[in-house]
């Protein structure tokens, strides 16, 4: 038999065991973990004016401070990523921390509360605290003068093969037209399908006279990339957008695409000429997502969040009812799951005074030639432009196995930030 004195001192032993182990956190939420959190620079004061090269960040490992991956972004005067040469001017210093830089890393990346007496190569200066809806508190720690960087790169991208790499999902472009995808592929997807063929864009128009209608697709809408900035967290290439007409570009504008971890966003801004403008009569601009086979999928929208859309191979009352709906343009999501695996949410931001109707668009049928193949085309259609003046906008793509739970909390959720506080050291 064990003694009362050693059985007493074994249990305090394994208690303090455990309460040392309940205080590590646990792994994040799927829909959190690769969320890309962005501080700006006017929310670090005490890294102003120092110079980009020396900034870089840190989190407690397994117990031991170390590098994690991040980056830090420059922005040209009309808030898009800065490019030299471009004829957007950088806004602040090329080298130096500025208040409209940006300051990008993963919500995974961050770990325990550092200890003051941990040892690190450099400076630490801030103590950055991420809480999720977890509840529990995780810090990064932003370092100046350390020699110390992480190797991780989670978004791989070359312009050249059109070519864009992370861990959930693969994409390739046409090199010469990053508007045609060539290939889509997302590492868990259960099917044996294709699961995306394309992104498309259109133009429905009359031209000069309303009973002179054009429909431009992917061949007139050429977006050509001209430069890229590649980083660990995120890729953003600059792209020249040309609208061709009887095969003259009537209308260019500068696009930028972002990959991130588990998304795809497309900027898109520029000035419409009045006197071009005047040339297109009732455009309506569409933007979707091509695919195929994907019977018993469905589609749910936030202009009918109670009504749903099967992919089916035809168009029900249901889904006339979700088309003829116009979003509220602050809250414009569109929830597809595939229920194998691969879900995606889409949303549309408006950018400056561009704040024009926006509606649901869907083709779901069946091939003529061969009845097992099924068609899907979703997306947004702009039903008015304006007359003149600035046009902005970005269509985001989130991916994820699957969204769980009510659409309308967890749609909010995935572009929502974990509470931030940040602490001069």
């Amino acid at each position: 038999m064990i003694p009362v004195r050693m059985l007493l001192i074994l249990v305090g032993f394994l208690w303090a065991s455990v309460g040392s182990a309940l205080t590590i956190n646990p792994p994040l939420f799927q829909v959190d973990a690769f969320k890309v959190i962005t501080l700006e620079g006017e929310d670090l004061p005490f890294a102003l004016g120092v110079p980009i090269a020396d900034l870089s960040l840190a989190a407690i490992v397994d117990g031991e401070m170390r590098p994690v991956p991040f980056q830090i972004d420059q922005f040209n005067v009309g808030g898009a990523v800065y490019f030299e040469g471009w004829d957007v001017p950088l806004a602040g210093d090329p080298l130096l921390m500025d208040k409209t830089d940006k300051l990008l890393f993963l919500f995974k990346d961050s770990g325990e509360r550092r200890k003051r007496d941990t040892p690190y190569d450099g400076e630490v200066i801030a103590e950055i605290l991420t809480r999720g809806q977890d509840g529990f508190a995780r810090f990064v720690y932003l370092v100046k003068n350390s020699r110390l960087r992480s190797d991780d790169q989670y978004v791989r991208y070359s312009s050249e093969i059109g070519l864009v790499d992370t861990d959930f999902y693969s994409l390739r472009y046409n090199t010469k037209n990053h508007l045609v995808w060539e290939d889509f592929d997302y590492v868990n997807f259960a099917g044996d399908t294709k699961i995306l063929e394309a992104l498309k864009l259109g133009l429905n128009t009359g031209i000069v006279t309303p009973f002179t209608g054009v429909e431009l697709d992917n061949d007139s809408m050429v977006a050509t990339p001209t430069a890229e900035k590649i980083g660990p967290i995120r890729t953003t290439t600059q792209l020249n957008f040309d609208l061709y007409l009887f095969g003259v570009s009537i209308l260019q504008l500068s696009m930028q695409i972002h990959h991130y971890p588990k998304a795809v966003i497309y900027d898109v801004r520029g000035i419409m000429p009045q006197i071009r403008r005047m040339m297109l009569i009732n455009p309506e601009l569409i933007m979707s997502l091509d695919a195929s086979n994907h019977m018993g999928a469905s589609i749910l929208t936030a202009a009918k969040p109670g009504v749903y859309g099967i992919m089916d191979g035809e168009i029900d009352a249901y889904e006339k009812e979700i088309m003829a709906a116009e979003f509220d343009r602050k809250n414009n999501w569109i929830w597809f799951n595939s229920k194998q695996k691969m879900d995606i949410l889409a949303f549309v931001d408006y950018m400056g005074d561009f704040d024009e109707p926006l509606k649901f668009t869907m083709q779901d049928t069946i091939n003529k030639e061969d009845k097992s193949k099924q068609f899907l085309n979703a997306g947004y259609k702009v039903t008015h432009f304006p007359t003149k003046g600035f046009i902005g906008f970005a269509v985001s793509l989130f991916f994820n196995d699957r969204f769980r739970g009510d659409p309308e909390h967890f749609t909010a959720y995935a572009r929502t930030l974990p509470e931030i506080e940040i602490r001069s050291l």
